[in-house]
């Protein structure tokens, strides 16, 4: 699959951004806001609301996590066969994702009540880790993992943004789902002998399926994988925010 080709989902959201560009200069009701829930997994995010029509917004979110341990390890080593690939595991990524939302409840003033809305994301995911293979009749080899994920996906998401005092709101994303394709890097660097070679190249060769399409290479340098797949996932948030 080509990587500059876009949905047309994807298609339409630009366009309306562009042809709203001129109200968003114009608009006066802005929200800041601090996500609260992706703190348990170490990841901080921060959102910017900004009202374009009466009942009408963008909102624009951007999340990030520094280098760390991969959260929820212990619950993640009993679905995995091979759990000593978490031990020295870690995880970084940055998220960028702008929506609509379109404010239904009746009675209510500008950005506040129930509202739904379609979105787009981007992600940029890396994960650090050693993996552990072992030569018939040798000792076990380790050889350092550096995995990077791209994605793209589109969606829909429903929540409901409410007052807690003259200025402060609470924004609870109740769900949204989304769908798209991802991009996948791994790249293992040490000296190889031709035995543990092959050994790896087996390994590699069990992986992917019909659905993910996977490309691999081993040399006497080290093993890398690349591979186009679908992605999917569902946005959940508690945000306190802010509006000047």
């Amino acid at each position: 699959m080509n990587n500059n080709s876009k949905s047309p989902i994807t298609n339409w959201l630009i366009l309306i951004m562009l042809g709203l560009f001129p109200n968003l200069l114009l608009a006066q009701q802005n929200t800041v806001k601090f996500n609260l829930l992706p703190l348990v997994s170490k990841t901080f995010a921060f959102e910017y609301e900004r009202e374009i029509k009466p009942k009408m917004t963008v909102n624009a979110s951007i999340a990030f996590r520094g280098k760390s341990s991969v959260p929820f390890k212990d619950r993640l080593e009993n679905l995995i066969d091979d759990d000593k690939i978490l031990q020295d595991a870690t995880l970084s990524h940055f998220t960028f994702t702008p929506e609509f939302r379109f404010y239904t409840s009746r009675g209510s003033e500008g950005a506040r009540g129930f509202y739904i809305g379609p979105f787009i994301k981007y992600g940029k995911y890396n994960i650090q880790s050693n993996y552990e293979f072992e030569v018939e009749g040798e000792a076990p080899e380790n050889i350092p993992l550096d995995l990077d994920i791209k994605t793209w996906s589109a969606g829909f998401v429903i929540g409901s943004q409410f007052k807690l005092a003259k200025s402060v709101f609470m924004d609870f994303r109740i769900l949204g789902p989304h769908y798209g394709r991802s991009n996948i890097s791994l790249v293992g660097k040490k000296t190889l002998t031709p035995e543990e070679q092959e050994t790896l190249r087996e390994e590699l060769d069990g992986i992917g399926g019909d659905v993910i399409d996977v490309e691999t290479e081993v040399n006497g340098e080290g093993a890398s994988a690349k591979a186009k797949g679908p992605w999917a996932g569902i946005r959940v948030g508690l945000s306190i925010g802010y509006r000047f």
